[in-house]
């Protein structure tokens, strides 16, 4: 035996894909393994344990240390201060004190199962003529659970007599005998990295009445324990660059099952639904990285289906899902039940979990054939009129809506005649949360008068007004934080609350100024608007609600040579460039009031579907009740103002749509 090797040792060595296979120098079998990419190499031969890296790799790999014999990229591979030493074989391992636990652990740090434990353990033969009890209890437990002695054998199950835990009693302590661990015929899963015995699990495969027994316990030298059929992605033993397809499951049993239906690549997790799964698959993340897909084929119980969730959170995208039929609990029941064709289905059928973030044509077919005949959500008017429902017909889609201008230009004003034109004319439910109206009582009375079309309501009754307070407390409900700080969280949860009760359809917020938005350092204002705008939308379209802010305007500046102030539009509102980009409607109100002429307009800045509605503006009058009317231009509002009698919209609107 020599401390080093080189390529050159190895002059008979042949191509084995991304391998070279070549004779051992120690037990002279042709099972060493060297890997042609990394200088690795380990022989295969059951209890040779010759391993290490070849010399020509070290002095062009130094800098990566372990990076190359395993350890997963971006991994300090030596600690700092520590010292390399040769070893034989040509391993070199990191020392220097307590630096060990800054490094990952690699496949070799694994020890092998004790001489006294491996004597103890008989492999499985195929001996016709065999009388040993265990042979014959193994061959009828697995010829019970679907599996041939052949795959038994190939996958070098043991037998033996052992003592196991875990009985149904055991662990409340009415099972004395089983807590303390009784003589069981087992059946052995010894498990291998580079070709050596590192642990070992027994199941109990006695036979009972109602079925066989499941106590268990295991031998394993090394913390954590490796995964089970590791070995099999191990890359000296593949030819391929990497692996198309690994199977995970979660108990030994399952790994057997699936490779009696043809899979060579399975592994199960180490500990069952228990796993650790950053430390069981530790010192094998550089094996697990040549692997495109991971099928997860989980249990269907709900440790089973948490474990699912948490190998599905630590592979990432990479993972596939199995779906078990009926009455399964894992795939080992599919074999007793149905047999190898339909494990193969399933497996063969494993698909990405679906989400709301992927969207394919399939699953929308019904509705893109909905739309391309024009069945579709066509939008509402306003009750407004044909003028104001060409620039705004929104649909029950819900979304984000912003509502600017200049101070005291009737914003508010505007939005509670929308509002109530809304409540009596569509039937939708409105809920206000109104910084700018402190006096509650007085916004409610305020548009029952709208509601009425009558400024001076002192001359109804009580009887008379009740229908229509009544229709109100149906379809309109006010928030008053006072209680918290009117965070967007917390607007959203008091508007989860108003659901609850009513079919909520629009949520206004006047203004923005008064919401409190977490600003510092790593969160500016505009950062902040952003998210609360974000936040806002996405609930309003995931519930169906418009969701309308009144944003004011940054200070605008007066412009050249005139005592006249910018046109507000949608960049100009205070704060971030990101109510332009997220709002689905920006309109702003204007108040024009002068000798000639007084109106109010409305500028629809941004439409983002416009297949219903586009941009434009629209004129109005305001009756002394409150009400919008629109018109069509300038010259009709001033003919208007001159005495010329045109339509307003004076009846009451109760008895327009069915409380």
């Amino acid at each position: 035996m020599k401390p080093f090797y080189y390529l050159s040792d190895f002059p008979e060595r042949r191509r084995a894909g991304k391998n070279y296979i070549a004779e051992c120098p120690k037990c002279g079998k042709k099972h060493l393994a060297i890997s042609r990419d990394t200088g690795l190499y380990c022989c295969f031969y059951a209890g040779c344990d010759f391993h290490g890296k070849l010399k020509d790799f070290w002095t062009e790999r130094r800098s990566t240390g372990w990076q190359d014999a395993g350890s997963p990229a971006g991994a300090s591979p030596v600690a700092k201060g520590s010292v390399g030493k040769g070893e034989p074989g040509g391993m070199v391992s990191a020392g220097g004190g307590n630096a060990a636990f800054e490094v990952s652990m690699l496949p070799e740090d694994y020890k092998r199962l004790s001489p006294e434990v491996i004597a103890k353990i008989k492999p499985l033969t195929d001996d016709p003529e065999t009388t040993d009890t265990g042979q014959l209890a193994a061959r009828r437990y697995l010829a019970d659970m679907g599996i041939s002695l052949k795959t038994a054998i190939d996958a070098r199950i043991g037998c033996l007599v052992h003592r196991c835990f875990g009985g149904k009693d055991s662990k409340d302590g009415k099972d004395k005998k089983n807590a303390a661990g009784m003589m069981y015929q087992c059946i052995a899963y010894v498990n291998y990295i580079n070709g050596q015995p590192v642990n070992v699990k027994y199941r109990s495969c006695d036979a009972t009445a109602s079925g066989y027994t499941k106590c268990w316990s295991q031998d394993s030298p090394t913390t954590p324990c490796p995964p089970y059929n590791i070995d099999c992605i191990n890359p000296l033993l593949i030819a391929e660059e990497n692996i198309p397809r690994l199977i995970v499951t979660e108990g030994e049993r399952d790994v057997l099952t699936l490779r009696e239906a043809g899979y060579p690549y399975v592994i199960s997790v180490p500990n069952g639904a228990a796993s650790d799964l950053s430390k069981g698959f530790e010192a094998f993340r550089p094996w697990l990285d040549r692997v495109q897909e991971l099928v997860i084929c989980g249990d269907s119980d709900l440790p089973g289906r948490t474990l699912v969730k948490h190998l599905a959170d630590y592979f990432g995208t990479r993972c596939l899902f199995t779906v078990l039929p009926g009455g399964c609990k894992d795939i080992s029941d599919v074999l007793v039940a149905y047999g190898a064709d339909v494990v193969r289905e399933i497996i063969g059928s494993a698909c990405p979990h679906r989400t709301s973030d992927i969207i394919t044509v399939r699953e929308r077919a019904d509705g893109i054939m909905d739309v391309l005949n024009g069945n579709y959500d066509h939008g509402y008017d306003v009750g407004h009129g044909p003028l104001t429902d060409r620039v705004f017909h929104p649909t029950d889609q819900g979304g984000l809506i912003i509502v600017t201008g200049k101070p005291n230009c009737g914003k508010t004003d505007f939005l509670n005649d929308l509002t109530c034109r809304l409540m009596a004319k569509t039937g939708r439910n409105v809920c206000y949360l109104s910084f700018e109206v402190p006096d509650k009582n007085k916004h409610m009375a305020n548009l029952i008068r709208l509601m009425l079309g009558k400024v001076n309501t002192a001359a109804y009754t009580r009887e008379q007004l009740q229908p229509i307070v009544s229709f109100m407390d149906r379809h309109m409900v006010h928030l008053d934080l006072h209680e918290v700080s009117p965070t967007p969280a917390n607007i959203i949860e008091r508007a989860e609350l108003v659901k609850r009760t009513m079919p909520l359809k629009y949520l206004i917020i006047d203004p923005y100024l008064f919401m409190e938005m977490e600003t510092g350092r790593y969160n500016t204002e505009t950062q902040a608007i952003k998210g609360m705008l974000t936040q806002m939308q996405a609930w309003g379209r995931n519930n169906g609600v418009w969701v309308i802010i009144v944003a004011h305007p940054r200070s605008l500046k007066k412009l050249n040579g005139k005592n006249e102030l910018e046109e507000i539009d949608m960049y100009t509102i205070s704060g971030s460039a990101n109510w332009a980009n997220l709002a689905d409607f920006i309109f702003s109100i204007s108040r024009i009031e002068e000798p000639d002429r007084c109106y109010t307009r409305l500028d629809m800045l941004k439409v983002r579907d416009q297949d219903l509605c586009r941009t434009g503006s629209v004129l109005f009058v305001r009756q002394p009740c409150g009400r919008y009317d629109e018109r069509e231009s300038e010259e009709q509002i001033m003919t208007e103002m001159q005495g010329k009698v045109l339509d307003k919209d004076r009846l009451p609107w109760m008895g327009l749509v069915t409380p």
